[in-house]
């Protein structure tokens, strides 16, 4: 079991080594959207605890003059915004995670191969591996790893 995420690590080591400054600066910025969606599942998360726990709290009005608990009502209120605060956090995220995937798809286009167009979707927008993208792709990890260093060469980013 522990074979596959070493295999992955020497890979990624290797290719690293090989990788002139503007290529990882790039192979970084086409990273993002992978890292952002980590972030985005977190939140889903969140929101998805918070309106169960908005949802399971009940009001009680045991022993209270006037039939009011101003505590049980704020502590309803504050689950209750808590929850909106949260969906209102994931949906904006939502929306750059939206966007920063079109600006790294829009940036792809740029290369003009189809090969290694492919090569970069597969891997900064599928998430593959390098030997998943070979297998789908009918390639050696070897051709896969050097069209990919050609397509960052060639990807045309604008930092800003």
């Amino acid at each position: 079991m522990r074979a596959a995420p070493i295999q992955f690590l020497v890979w990624q080591v290797t290719i690293n080594n090989n990788m002139t400054t503007e290529q990882t600066i790039k192979r970084d910025w086409l990273n993002r959207a992978f890292l952002a969606e980590k972030k985005l599942h977190a939140l889903e998360i969140q929101c998805e605890l918070d309106r169960e726990r908005a949802e399971h709290i009940t009001v009680i009005y045991d022993k209270v003059v006037g039939g009011k608990s101003s505590y049980r009502e704020n502590h309803y209120e504050n689950k209750l915004i808590r929850m909106l605060n949260s969906e209102e956090k994931y949906n904006k995220y939502l929306q750059e995670y939206l966007d920063m995937r079109c600006e790294i798809e829009d940036a792809i286009h740029t290369i003009d191969d189809p090969i290694i167009e492919s090569i970069m979707v597969y891997r900064h927008l599928g998430y593959m591996n390098i030997e998943h993208i070979a297998e789908a792709m009918n390639y050696s990890d070897r051709s896969i790893k050097r069209k990919y260093l050609e397509g960052l060469d060639k990807i045309d980013i604008h930092f800003g």
